[in-house]
C-alpha cells in the first residue's frame, strides 16, 4: 500500500466526535415519532447523520411515511425545542479537549465541519467555549448558504479546505475526525484521511468502510503516526 503524506491540517467533525450530542437526537426523534406511532431505528440515526437538519427530517419523514401528515417545519419545531435544552447538557467526549489542546500549542490549523446550523451549535458549544474557540475555523454546514450538499457527499469538507488561511499541498494532507459512516464517506470522497471512532452501534458498519483508523475514544490516537508531533 502506498505511503500517505504527513498530515498538516485537521478538521473535526463535532457532533458525536468532540461533544456527545448524539443520544440527544436519538431522544427527540423517538418522542416525535412515538407519538404517530412510528419507531426511530439505528438504521435511520446512521443515515441522517451529518446531513443537513432540514434535508434529514425530510429524508426520515419520507422513510416513515409521514410525508404530508406533518411538514419538515413543523417536525423541526418540536425537534429544534427539545433539543436546545438537551444540548446545553452535553458533556465533552473522552480525549477531545486534551487533543484539541495539543493541536493548537503545537500550532497545528484546524476546523470544525459540521452539518449543525449556527443556532443549534453555539447551544452545544456553550459549556466547551474554553477549548473548542481554540478550533478558529467553523464551517456549520446547516445553514452556510456555500454548501448545498451535506454528507456523505465531500461538499462541506471541501469548503472547509478552503478556508485556511495556509493551505494544505492537496486534500491528502488533511486528516478528518469523524464519527459517523456518513462522515467518513465524506471525507474519502475529499481524498482526505480520515480516523473514525465510531458509536458501538457503527462498530460493524465501520470495519466496512476504508478509514485509515478505527479508535474507541480520542484518547487512543497517536499524532505521530500521521506525521504530527507527539503528545509530550
Amino acid at each position: 500500500m502506498e505511503a500517505k503524506p504527513a498530515v498538516t491540517h485537521i478538521i473535526f467533525d463535532f457532533d458525536g466526535l468532540l461533544v456527545d450530542t448524539e443520544p440527544c437526537y436519538t431522544i427527540a426523534n423517538k418522542a416525535i415519532l412515538g407519538k404517530y406511532g412510528h419507531e426511530f431505528t439505528t438504521e435511520m440515526k446512521g443515515k441522517m447523520m451529518g446531513r443537513k437538519p432540514m434535508e434529514a427530517i425530510v429524508w426520515l419523514l419520507e422513510e416513515v411515511g409521514l410525508t404530508g401528515k406533518i411538514t419538515p417545519e413543523e417536525y423541526a419545531l418540536h425537534y429544534d425545542v427539545m433539543l436546545a435544552e438537551m444540548f446545553r447538557k452535553c458533556r465533552a467526549l473522552p480525549g477531545a479537549e486534551r487533543l484539541v489542546r495539543h493541536f493548537a500549542e503545537k500550532g497545528i490549523p484546524m476546523a470544525i465541519c459540521s452539518g449543525s446550523c449556527s443556532r443549534s451549535f453555539s447551544y452545544k458549544a456553550e459549556n466547551h467555549r474554553e477549548w473548542v474557540d481554540l478550533i478558529p475555523i467553523h464551517v456549520l454546514c446547516g445553514d452556510d448558504e456555500s454548501i448545498e450538499r451535506g454528507k456523505p457527499h465531500p461538499d462541506g469538507f471541501l469548503e472547509t479546505m478552503k478556508r485556511f488561511p495556509e493551505q494544505p499541498a492537496s486534500a491528502s494532507h488533511v486528516l478528518v475526525f469523524e464519527d459517523a459512516p456518513n462522515g467518513v464517506k465524506a471525507a474519502l470522497a475529499a481524498r482526505m484521511q480520515c480516523v473514525m471512532v465510531p458509536d458501538d452501534m457503527f462498530r460493524d458498519e465501520a470495519r466496512t468502510l476504508r478509514a485509515d483508523r478505527i479508535l474507541t475514544t480520542l484518547e487512543d490516537f497517536k499524532p505521530e503516526e500521521f506525521g504530527l508531533p507527539a503528545f509530550d
